[in-house]
């Protein structure tokens, strides 16, 4: 069911400005429905091009911070290649809450995201670097995302 909902997100969101063009002269209809209420949470995306395996990385927050006080952002990464007939992804939701994702970088076995947490013992929030590591070492797309999470 996730994997489904941030797939159609994804298709929505980088279809919207063909559809805003496309829709200038009819009338649109607000998605219904509670597969929607999500994306009305999305706050942020972020992508990568991971040129060695030819997969693209996409990183979307969801900011809950209307209920959550600490680390309300969600994060939710997206691997794709992108194709049409032979097409290849994978969608997982991210273990970790955050306060903020500083940014994305390509690493050997998939991304890095330097992000910012909240922490418990003081007012300032901690620099961390969550390794999500979605390839083997042959270079493939697993099944598995492994999450290592690092301060700096």
């Amino acid at each position: 069911m996730q994997q489904s909902l941030f797939s159609a997100f994804l298709f929505v969101a980088l279809s919207s400005f063909t559809w805003t063009v496309r829709a200038a002269d009819h009338d649109v209809q607000p998605l219904d429905g509670a597969e929607w209420k999500a994306l009305g949470q999305i706050t942020g995306f972020h992508s990568i091009q991971h040129k060695k395996s030819g997969l693209e990385a996409r990183l979307l927050e969801s900011d809950g911070s209307a209920s959550i006080a600490k680390n309300p952002v969600s994060l939710f990464l997206v691997v794709t290649n992108n194709g049409t007939s032979d097409l290849v992804e994978r969608t997982w939701r991210i273990p970790v809450g955050v306060a903020k994702v500083q940014n994305l970088a390509v690493a050997k076995c998939g991304v890095n995201v330097s992000v910012d947490v909240d922490s418990s013992d003081s007012n300032r929030p901690t620099t961390k670097t969550l390794r999500l590591c979605f390839l083997s070492t042959e270079g493939k797309l697993q099944d598995v995302l492994k999450v290592n999470e690092a301060s700096r």
